[in-house]
């Protein structure tokens, strides 16, 4: 084909404005946001210009690497300090505390280009298996313009005195892996009155984290997770905090106090001392909140929660929990386990999905009938998801049926996750299910890593009388008038006698058998296919030909 002369080569993206194609390269390490620069005068502006460094990729771990880190970090900054070039965001790992010497001179310059976020890495060296924390250059306590600080591997050490401190504009403030005292922290929360964000991520020193309602008055949102063992309280009081999330491996700190936080919406709690008291004291206090996470509380043997506002609910690996008692009539969200299965009382929106994980004692007496009386608190409930270890312990024996109610006849989606390998048929699993749920619209569970969903199509609930009568009660009729209208619902409409004890007879409505019209299997083998057909076709008032799909 001849080629046409008035084509060319146009690049496009070259022709974008500067803005944009510093964004695109804000998302690389600056050793391939410089690479860019090769291509062409404009990319070559736009990596002069761009105001997003990153130099925090860990590949410049050898000897001449590191020598070529500092010589790109020092022309990188000298370049936007001598063309007055704001640096929006500047990240710098770097791999031994030697280098730390060229650090100050650094900071100087961010903070010269008025650097609004600055993210600082040091390796930690350990000497006799103690950790040597590095030194925090002061004159970053100077930096007027930063909004986000985040900072790991260093020994912070917040200068005293007023006006020394001049960080007022600090949003955001990050401690990974640092040592930090209490006099520091008083520091911080004196001299940062702007701050809305702290994070502390496994600290050494601190023994307590105070904050009262006059210090950090703008605080949002406070991170305290994985702290040393030397860290025994927590007490906020916070008028502004929105979300809280304290995490603990060794089940420190001891007290945690959180008093006049009425804007706090979100409370994440994991490995911390909670007592039936406690969490009853903390509800009447917080008449805000709408998510509340509780994870390896151990101490937890109660759990009473009475709340109008919660909406989002966990508790996890509480393990000494043996009761429940949740009046929560607007909560949406649940997740939940046992060991075993504990007393439950349940009050909640008819919107609840729930997830619950259930982890009864070998040989638990009366496991069944437990379950029954636990599941039906979620009668009502949208959506429920479960998982076992073992299919036996949710496969409901059907001599055991005669004997109890279906406890979720009110309930559309059910899930199952079966942990270990299964034993009985997938009909017999369904079959289960369609008990314990007898009026369901999908059923699905997972079997040896295999999704398998089963969704049920239903009569039009609009029909007509015909197909929705299922009993008849009359009042002041002669017997011959009974007689009559006995005989015109028998012909025209599917009536319940009163000496027949049909599967459904007890339930508020006919149950699967009577109302299914299609039924549609999704990821099952063709063999299983075959059963469910025969299952279906020999249980069900089917109104035409079953429909199976196979994914």
């Amino acid at each position: 084909m001849e080629e046409n002369s008035d084509v060319t080569c146009d690049d496009r993206i070259s022709k974008l404005p500067e803005p944009i194609l510093h964004h695109i390269l804000s998302f690389l390490h600056a050793k391939d946001a410089a690479r860019m620069s090769t291509l062409s005068k404009v990319w070559d502006s736009a990596w002069n210009s761009l105001p997003y460094l990153n130099f925090g990729d860990k590949s410049f771990s050898k000897s001449k690497d590191i020598l070529r880190l500092l010589r790109a970090v020092d022309q990188a900054l000298a370049n936007r300090k001598k063309h007055k070039i704001s640096i929006q965001k500047f990240s710098l790992w770097l791999p031994h505390h030697h280098e730390l010497c060229y650090v100050s001179s650094w900071i100087n310059m961010l903070i010269a280009c008025n650097v609004k976020e600055l993210n600082l890495e040091v390796n930690i060296p350990i000497y006799k298996g103690i950790y040597l924390y590095n030194r925090l250059p002061k004159v970053i306590f100077a930096a007027k313009a930063l909004n986000v600080l985040t900072l790991e591997g260093f020994n912070i050490e917040f200068p005293t005195g007023d006006g020394v401190i001049k960080l007022s504009s600090l949003r955001e403030l990050n401690l990974l892996y640092v040592f930090l005292d209490e006099q520091s922290m008083q520091a911080l929360c004196t001299s940062c009155h702007n701050l809305e964000h702290l994070s502390l991520w496994s600290i050494c020193g601190l023994a307590s984290f105070q904050v009262g309602e006059n210090s950090l008055p703008k605080l949002k949102k406070v991170n305290l997770e994985y702290c040393s063992s030397k860290f025994q309280l927590v007490d906020i009081a916070a008028i502004n905090l929105e979300d809280l999330k304290i995490y603990s491996l060794d089940r420190s700190p001891k007290v945690v106090k959180i008093t006049a936080c009425k804007a706090l919406k979100t409370l994440h709690l994991k490995g911390v001392n909670v007592t039936e008291n406690w969490l009853e004291d903390l509800f009447n206090r917080l008449q805000n909140l709408e998510s509340f996470n509780l994870t390896r509380c151990k101490d937890l043997k109660n759990m009473k929660i009475t709340s109008g506002s919660l909406k989002w609910l966990t508790a996890l690996r509480c393990g000494d929990l043996i009761a429940a008692d949740l009046d929560t009539p607007n909560l949406l969200k649940l997740q939940c386990s046992f060991y075993p299965l504990s007393t439950f009382k349940l009050k909640a929106s008819v919107l609840l999905e729930a997830t619950l994980q259930l982890y009864p004692k070998f040989g638990t007496c009366g496991w069944h009938s437990k379950l029954m009386e636990f599941l039906a608190n979620f009668n009502h409930s949208k959506a429920i998801k479960f998982s076992c270890f073992y299919d036996k312990e949710i496969v409901i024996p059907k001599d055991l049926r005669e004997n109890l109610l279906p406890p979720l006849y009110g309930t559309n989606i059910l899930h199952v996750t079966f942990q270990r390998q299964s034993n009985y048929s997938v009909v017999d699993i369904i079959d289960s299910m369609l008990w314990i749920s007898p009026h369901l619209d999908t059923l699905s569970f997972t079997q040896a890593h295999s999704l398998k969903t089963v969704k049920f199509i239903y009569e039009d609930d609009k029909s007509c009388w015909r197909n929705k009568l299922k009993k008849v009660k009359l009042h002041n009729f002669t017997c011959m008038e009974k007689e009559k209208l006995r005989n015109y619902s028998l012909t025209n409409a599917y009536i319940l006698d009163e000496d027949e004890k049909p599967c459904c007879a007890s339930l508020p409505w006919k149950c699967w058998r009577h109302t299914l019209k299609k039924v549609e299997l999704q990821n099952f083998t063709l063999m299983e296919q075959e059963k469910m057909r025969n299952y279906f076709v020999a249980n069900a008032d089917l109104s035409e030909m079953i429909e199976i799909s196979l994914d």
